[in-house]
């Protein structure tokens, strides 16, 4: 899980970069198919899917104007894939 995890962090510092890209639907799609296997952590992952869902729908405005509310739905998606990373270490 730990290993997932850390590849949905690299696809949304990816997206971040290049907001373009269609990765992050991707990565929905990947952590939703873990969370049969989350155990007692399904609820975090839950977050961390709506952290990363959101951050896939400010994904066009930042495309496009690159603003602050934009880029603070990304902040908060990172923050909850490493608080979830931190929990398997």
């Amino acid at each position: 899980m730990k290993e997932l995890l850390q590849q949905a962090k690299e696809i949304l510092e990816y997206t971040y970069d290049h907001p373009e890209s269609g990765r992050l639907a991707q990565c929905i799609d990947m952590l939703e198919g873990a969370k049969e296997s989350a155990g007692e952590k399904k609820e975090m992952l839950e977050n961390v899917i709506t952290a990363v869902t959101q951050a896939h729908h400010a994904q066009r405005q930042l495309d496009i104007a690159g603003d602050v509310s934009s880029s603070s739905a990304f902040g908060q998606a990172f923050n909850a894939l490493d608080q979830a990373i931190e929990s398997y270490s």
